[in-house]
């Protein structure tokens, strides 16, 4: 009897501990859950003491996951394990790259510069400066990138044992995060002060603009997002985004902007300002451009809001890049993104051509060359040729260590010129083509005459067609008191012979209005009167004497 009272006691206190355990599987049913594939020489003890708290959860493992024969499980077996069954240990955050001024604050201590390389853990607080950014790693391979004036603090960092899968949660006060989860299962949680976010293997970004902090925006690039605001919860699809306010659910998904479609460059750009164009987005109301190098370890050197469909800059360095271009609309939600890649190779800058001047005509067959000075740069490469695409070249000087060349007889003609700037043995772009045409300047015209008593006629040698002529005729020998001076289409003048010595010079005026040299000045006296007229006085006062 003693005995039968014995177990009857223990039976209820089986019953519920059987409870408990049956509560917990059901529990673990409902959660969260780790899937494990079996591997040649694995067993389910081994597992159990290589990921759960402790052994107890073996038998839990076996009723879970409804195990009949527990020593003969083949290799590709899938076994369920809920995330609270795992074990959990510390883990630390990695900085991948680092632009800018971030500032690093861990509780109790003074703020100081975030160093790439840097390892970050639990209580951390990042403050992110203007015109920087912070490139993350957590230990399951999730990424972060932080934009320019954000502020997060790091309240969880840890991983479950070495499942290779993480359970994080970030703060953000303010600012923009891009996400990457890539590990399924992993247990991702972004606060903000308006919405929370959970994730299990996605792509989205989370932001809190600076003048609404009391707001949070989400975009989901790959996979769902769970939002929860103070007021309702909403899972995101990828393609879509919601807004969400303190103390209300989230807004109803809207569809993100669509990619803008870019203008591709060409691979190799070799000329600055470096310009990107994109055809217009319906609903756009500003755009985004983000500027970094190829791969996947650094921050973008550059992260520009603009208003019009248009980027240009001159301040990138020499490398390779890859650009990215999303719209954003009228809630500021970022839409979906284009991306182009190239290789910028603009330096050593071209010069700038002075002279002779673009579209110029040059008078001289001596030709005078001159060019600007660029920084950083060692001599110049200087090229001129009779044709555009300067096949035919009449001049390629190399290793120019002056921003000035005189070549001395060229042929009358168009010309064309450019200059390219060298250093360290490297030659950068050519600057842009300059043209220009040679034309002599008109020679001084030898200018006959012929007179009779009457009439004085000029002649001389007729110039190219559409030249002119212009004919100045003057009392003085330094053609101060003009009496004619007039432009002629012919290469003659004639007029009445004038009673007084007079000066005549030509000169020729060439079909751009350039005038030439004056012909030497020559004079036309009048016409003598005959000798016996000087006589005739004389003859009379003989006579009168008589």
């Amino acid at each position: 009897m003693r005995g039968n009272a014995s177990s009857s006691r223990r039976l209820p206190i089986l019953a519920l501990i059987l409870c408990a355990g049956l509560q917990q599987v059901f529990a673990a049913e409902a959660g969260e859950e780790w899937l494990y594939s079996f591997q040649p020489g694995d067993n389910l003890w081994d597992l159990t003491d290589r990921f759960l708290i402790d052994q107890s959860y073996w038998n839990k493992l076996v009723r879970l996951n409804h195990v009949k024969r527990p020593r003969q499980m083949p290799p590709g077996t899938q076994v369920r394990i809920p995330l609270q069954w795992l074990k959990v240990e510390p883990a630390s955050v990695r900085v991948v790259d680092v632009r800018g001024e971030v500032l690093l604050v861990r509780p109790g201590e003074a703020g100081h510069s975030l160093d790439a390389q840097a390892q970050l853990k639990h209580g951390d607080l990042l403050k992110i400066g203007n015109d920087a950014s912070v490139l993350l790693e957590f230990a399951d391979g999730t990424r972060q990138l932080l934009g320019s004036n954000t502020e997060v603090e790091l309240l969880r960092i840890n991983r479950f044992s070495d499942t290779g899968i993480g359970d994080t949660t970030i703060r953000v006060l303010r600012g923009k995060t891009e996400n990457r989860v890539p590990t399924k299962g992993t247990r991702f949680e972004i606060r903000t002060p308006s919405a929370n976010t959970a994730v299990r293997g996605t792509r989205f970004r989370v932001k809190v603009p600076e003048a609404e902090q009391s707001r949070s925006q989400v975009e989901v690039v790959a996979g769902t997002v769970n939002v929860t605001g103070d007021a309702g919860k909403l899972v995101l699809a990828a393609g879509f985004g919601t807004v969400v306010d303190k103390g209300a659910a989230p807004a109803p998904a809207v569809r993100l902007l669509p990619a803008p479609s870019l203008v591709a460059p060409a691979n190799t750009m070799r000329r600055l300002p470096l310009e990107l164009r994109w055809a217009r987005v319906p609903g756009a109301k500003a755009y985004r451009v983000l500027v970094s190098h190829p791969g996947e370890n650094s921050v973008p050197v550059m992260d520009v809001r603009l208003t019009h469909h248009r980027f240009s800059t001159s301040s990138l360095p020499d490398g390779e890049y890859r650009v990215r271009v999303r719209a954003i609309d009228a809630a500021g939600l970022d839409g979906e993104e284009s991306e182009v890649g190239f290789l910028l190779d603009a330096r050593p800058l071209p010069p700038v051509a002075v002279m002779p001047p673009a579209g110029g005509t040059v008078r001289t067959t001596a030709v005078n060359f001159e060019w600007s000075t660029p920084p950083r740069v060692s001599g110049y490469h200087f090229q001129l040729s009779s044709d555009r695409q300067f096949k035919a070249l009449a001049a390629d000087e190399k290793n120019l260590g002056k921003t000035r060349l005189k070549l001395p007889s060229l042929q009358p003609g168009t010309w064309y010129w450019r200059v390219a700037s060298t250093f360290g043995g490297e030659q950068g772009p050519w600057g842009a083509v300059q043209e220009f045409m040679l034309k002599p300047e008109p020679e001084a015209p030898e200018v006959g005459f012929v007179a009779d008593k009457d009439k004085l006629q000029l002649y001389w040698q007729p110039g190219r067609p559409g030249q002119h002529y212009r004919l100045q005729i003057a009392e003085d020998e330094g053609f101060q008191t003009i009496l004619v001076d007039e432009v002629l289409s012919e290469s003659r003048w004639s007029s009445p012979r004038y009673p007084s010595p007079v000066h005549f010079r030509v000169r020729v005026i060439d079909d751009d209005g350039y005038a030439g040299a004056w012909s030497p000045a020559q004079t036309v006296f009048p016409e003598p009167e005959p000798w016996y007229l000087f006589g005739i006085p004389a003859i009379a006062i003989i006579l009168l004497a008589l």
